[in-house]
Parts: structure tokens; sequence; C-alpha cells
């Protein structure tokens, strides 16, 4: 699954295992909150997961976040 996410999708993911408010990912990442709430409903749907606590547990699980 990792190998079919993009770069920007990867940095979002490892920008919500932090404190970041996503509005504040948006900023950092030089986009809008719109495509930033895209990013997170697509990662939803091909992560399978309900929620941001599913992305960070993916993004953990699978070595894109290390603690």
């Amino acid at each position: 699954i990792i190998s079919q996410l993009s770069e920007k999708e990867i940095a979002f993911l490892q920008m919500a295992c932090t404190e970041m408010t996503y509005k504040e990912i948006a900023e950092s990442m030089s986009l809008s909150p719109r495509t930033i709430d895209g990013y997170r409903d697509e990662l939803l749907k091909k992560l399978n997961v309900q929620s941001r606590i599913g992305l960070v547990t993916f993004a953990i699980k699978n070595g894109l976040y290390k603690l």
C-alpha cells in the first residue's frame, strides 16, 4: 500500500502524526485547507481507516513516523 501513496500523501501522513492542525499542515505544505481535506479523505479510503487516529496508527506501524 505504501508504494501507492504519493510523496505529498506521505508528507501529509507524517505531519498528521504531530499536533499540527489540518490548517497548519496546509500552510506548511503551501496548499489550501481543501486540498488537505482531499488528501485526508483519500487516505482514509485507501488505508481503510476511520479517523486521524487510524492514519497515525498506520503511519507508525509502517515506519512512516517514529515516536
